[in-house]
C-alpha cells in the first residue's frame, strides 16, 4: 500500500530530524526541510483521521482540543516572531501534531510493533549522541575546570524506555537496551529523570514476569533477575562514587529545587491572586509563563503552564487527557501487556508533567507515538500477541 510508504519515510524523516547537531549541523536547511514535512504530514493525517468514520474516543478528543488550544492560543495572544513563543509552538507541534498520522496508521493496521523497536534501535545511539554533545557544549562554554555536569538529553533517553517493552521475544536484547538508556540517564545527574527510571525499571520488571511464556520461564526469570541487580548495582555503585550526585540529592532534601519552587509560587499567585475573571478561566495567553515567573523562564511543570497560559480550561482539557489514558490503563477491554504498557507511559507523562515540560518539548513525539499506536489500534492486545 502506498500508505505504508508514508509511515516508513515519516519514521525517516525523524529521525533525521533527531539526528541533526550528531549526523549533520543543526539548525541547517536540512533539519528546517525535514521538520516542515513532518509537520505537513502531521497536518494532512489530523484532518484524514477527523474525516474517519468511526467514533472518537475520550482520549483522542482531549489531545485534540489541547492542540487546537495551543494554536488558537497563539493566533490571538502569541507571535511567532517572538524566539520563545516559536521555541514552544515548535515543541507544540512536533509532541502533538505527530500524534495524528500514527494514530492514522496504527487504526489501518499501517504500525506494527516492529516499526517500534527499529525505531527505538536506530535512536538510542542518536541520542547516545546528542548526549556527548550537549555535554561537550556546556565543559566548552565554561571558564572554569568543573567537570561536572547535568544534561537535559536525559528525557529524550528516558522516552525511549517504553518502546523496549515491544522486544518480547529477546529478553536479552531487550534487558540490554534498558540498561543502556538508564546508564545514561543516571550519567545525567537529572534527578526527576532518574527518579521516572527508577518507577520505569519496576514497571519493566512486572512486565516481564507477567508476560514471559510458560516454557521459557525461569529463563525470563532469570534474565528478568540479573537485569534488575545489574541495574540496581549499577545505580547504587556510581551514587557512592560520584560526589555531585549525593551532592543534588541532598540539595532535595534541604528544599532546594533549581529554582523552580520560586517560579512554582509566582505563576500560582499570579493566577490565582488575579482580579479578572476571565484570566482565571482563560488564563493570560501563549506563554505568558514567561513574563509571570520571575526569571523569565517556562513553567518546567505543565499544570502550571496551562492554568497561567489558558486557565481552568487549559488545566481540565489536560486533566481529562489523564482520566482517559489511566481509563484505558485499567479496561478489562484491553489484553494484559497493553495495559501495562498504557500504564507506563501515563505514569511516565503524568510525573513529568510534575518535573518537567511534556507537551511543549521536541522529545515528546516519541510519547505520542506510543500512545497514538496503543489508542488508534482498534484491537485490545498489541499486535505481536494476535
Amino acid at each position: 500500500m502506498k500508505e505504508r510508504y508514508i509511515v516508513i519515510l515519516l519514521l525517516f524523516f525523524l529521525v533525521v530530524y533527531n539526528a541533526q547537531g550528531v549526523l549533520y549541523a543543526k539548525g541547517s536547511s536540512i533539519s528546517q526541510m525535514v521538520l516542515i514535512s513532518i509537520h505537513g504530514i502531521g497536518s494532512l493525517y489530523f484532518i484524514k483521521t477527523l474525516l474517519l468514520k468511526t467514533k472518537k474516543n475520550l482520549f483522542y478528543k482531549a489531545w485534540t482540543a489541547l492542540l487546537l488550544l495551543n494554536i488558537f492560543g497563539l493566533i490571538f495572544t502569541g507571535s511567532l516572531t517572538n524566539s520563545i513563543h516559536f521555541s514552544m509552538f515548535k515543541g507544540v507541534l512536533m509532541s502533538l501534531l505527530v500524534f495524528y498520522p500514527f494514530y492514522y496508521f496504527s487504526y489501518k493496521g499501517l504500525l506494527s510493533y516492529k516499526d517500534l523497536i527499529i525505531l527505538v534501535i536506530v535512536l538510542i545511539p542518536i541520542y547516545i549522541g546528542q548526549f556527548y554533545l550537549a555535554q561537550e557544549q556546556i565543559l566548552s562554554a565554561r571558564v572554569s575546570v568543573n567537570t561536572n555536569v547535568v544534561n537535559n538529553t536525559a528525557y529524550d533517553i528516558l522516552w525511549l524506555l517504553p518502546f523496549v517493552f515491544f522486544i518480547k521475544k529477546n529478553k536479552v536484547v531487550s534487558a540490554s537496551l534498558f540498561l543502556i538508556s538508564v546508564f545514561f540517564i543516571i550519567q545525567s545527574a537529572k534527578r526527576g529523570a532518574m527518579l521516572i527510571a527508577g518507577v520505569t525499571l519496576l514497571f519493566y520488571a512486572y512486565y516481564q514476569l507477567k508476560t514471559v511464556s510458560k516454557k521459557n520461564r525461569i529463563r525470563g526469570y532469570f534474565i528478568t533477575f540479573l537485569g534488575i541487580v545489574a541495574v540496581g548495582y549499577y545505580a547504587i555503585n556510581f551514587f557512592i562514587q560520584n560526589e555531585y550526585l549525593i551532592e543534588r540529592l541532598q540539595q532535595l532534601e534541604e528544599g532546594s529545587y533549581s529554582g523552580r519552587d520560586v517560579i512554582y509560587a509566582n505563576l500560582f499567585n499570579a493566577w490565582y491572586s488575579s482580579d479578572n475573571f476571565f484570566n482565571l478561566l482563560f488564563g493570560y495567553g501563549f506563554a505568558s509563563s514567561v513574563n509571570l515567573s520571575g526569571t523569565g523562564n517556562l513553567a518546567h511543570n505543565d499544570w502550571l503552564e496551562l492554568l497561567t497560559n489558558f486557565g481552568l480550561l487549559g488545566v481540565i482539557i489536560y486533566m481529562m487527557l489523564f482520566f482517559s489514558g489511566f481509563k484505558n490503563v485499567f479496561s478489562t477491554k484491553w489484553g494484559k501487556d497493553k495495559r501495562i504498557i498504557m500504564g507506563v507511559i501515563m505514569t511516565m507523562w503524568l510525573l513529568s508533567t510534575i518535573f518537567s515540560m511534556g507537551y511543549t518539548v521536541d522529545g515528546g513525539y516519541l510519547k505520542a507515538i506510543l500512545l497514538a499506536y496503543l489508542i488508534g489500534d482498534s484491537s485490545n492486545l498489541i499486535k505481536h500477541n494476535k
